[in-house]
Order: C-alpha cells, then structure tokens, then sequence
C-alpha cells in the first residue's frame, strides 16, 4: 500500500480519538518511558514537541528538566531541505510557534545546538504518522527525522504512538528510512 495511504488513514485514526482519550493514553505511555532504562540513563533528551492529535511529550519534558537532563527540542532550520536541529531548552517557555505552527525553540547567540557527536548517552523520543511491528515508519512526509538519524544514528531512538496507529501490514522501508530502536504504545513497547 503506499504510504500517503497507510499516513491518511493513520492520521484520521489518531485525529479521531477525543481529547480526554489522548491525555489519557499519552499519560499511560509516559508512565511506561519513564521506567525504561535508557530513559533513566540518558543525559541528553531529544524530544519533539507535540501538536494536534500527537502523543503528548509535556510531561516528559518537564519530567526530564526535574531529573537534571538537558533538553533539546526540534528547530527547523532549512524547510525546503528538511533540515533540523536540536536546540536545549530549560523550560516549556522557551518553546514559541514555529515551522508548520508547531512549537519550537529559538535560535539565538547563547543557544546550545545538540552535537551529535555528543559521547553523553543520549535518547530521542520522536513522533510518527503510523508504523507496523517490526518498527518501520511513516513520518509526515518531509524526512526531517531520517535526515537527522543518517547523520549519526549511534544513539537510542524511542517512537511514541497510539495503538490506533500500528497496522498490521509491513511498512516497505527505502534506504532512507531510519527505525526507531524502540515503538512504545500505551499498551505495549516493539523493540527492533
């Protein structure tokens, strides 16, 4: 099936579920990332930020800001090229609207870039449009994340969806599809 297919459908899925569901199912994932070891060790946290019908990543943020990690959130920074950074930020006041109205944090002279060749041990927790049980991926359609990864994807990725969102069929995967090491529901985690 072609992906915009498999990512409409999965989008509608998730757009469908009501705003108490997503709180409630986003905070059952939560419980459930904050318990896993690579979550625990991680010194670094890249995190997306949430919007519209996402699982939400609010708490995890301010959970890892109180757990002494550093927090580094999305910045897109050549849209036409799918480019991003990751920008630290040391609370949810540093986010402002950005790219595609999604929140984002600022660029600026004493912003702190994350380095991907960083030797700290790091965790992204990245978001996605529907996956399948071996751990592929359908993002939203502009590689942000896959061009990010192919740049050093040394560390552990977590994805973080709905139930609703995981299809039974095989997600065809190109050369530049990169999968998260873990898919985490709120019912279950898929490891590769």
């Amino acid at each position: 099936m072609d992906k915009s297919v498999i990512r409409k459908a999965s989008l509608a899925r998730r757009d469908a579920l009501t705003k108490n569901e997503i709180e409630e199912k986003s905070r059952l994932i939560f419980e459930r990332l904050v318990e896993l070891q690579s979550y625990k060790d991680a010194e670094n946290i890249l995190v997306y930020v949430s919007m519209r019908s996402e699982v939400m990543t609010g708490d995890i943020i301010l959970d890892a800001l109180a757990n002494a990690k550093k927090v580094f959130c999305p910045k897109v920074t050549d849209k036409a090229n799918g480019i991003m950074d990751f920008v630290r930020i040391s609370s949810l006041e540093d986010l402002k609207e950005g790219c595609f109205g999604i929140s984002e944090p600022d660029i600026g002279e004493d912003s702190e870039l994350f380095d991907p060749h960083d030797l700290g041990k790091t965790l992204m927790i990245m978001p996605g449009a529907a996956f399948d049980r071996e751990n592929n991926r359908i993002g939203y359609g502009g590689g942000f994340y896959d061009r990010f990864l192919r740049t050093d994807a040394s560390y552990e990725t977590i994805a973080l969806a709905f139930e609703c969102q995981i299809i039974d069929e095989l997600i065809e995967a190109d050369e530049f599809d990169v999968k998260p090491t873990v898919l985490l529901t709120e019912e279950r985690e898929f490891i590769r």
